[in-house]
């Protein structure tokens, strides 16, 4: 083999090797996030979730993994947070 044909075989075995480590959704990716008050933790959890779930469908994203939810008593209503990373 002539040393061209050797540095071509290598670059191309070179460029396909870092290609191969790319991930393979490279799409882009946030951290989508709703939240919603209601009278009850329960409803307002379930409300949380289904907004996170219809900002993301309005996006065109689709969620990686389960949402985390978090509540918080405010006096008379609980207000909970719903948040999910999401990619296109």
């Amino acid at each position: 083999m002539t040393i061209a044909k050797s540095l071509g075989i290598s670059v191309a075995l070179g460029a396909a090797v870092s290609l191969s480590a790319l991930p393979a959704s490279a799409g882009h990716c946030v951290r989508a996030g709703a939240s919603a008050t209601a009278i009850t933790k329960d409803v307002a959890t379930v409300l949380a979730k289904e907004t996170l779930y219809q900002s993301n469908m309005m996006a065109g994203r689709s969620a990686r993994g389960p949402a985390s939810v978090s509540c918080q008593y405010l006096g008379v209503v609980t207000k909970c947070t719903a948040r999910q990373v999401a990619c296109k």
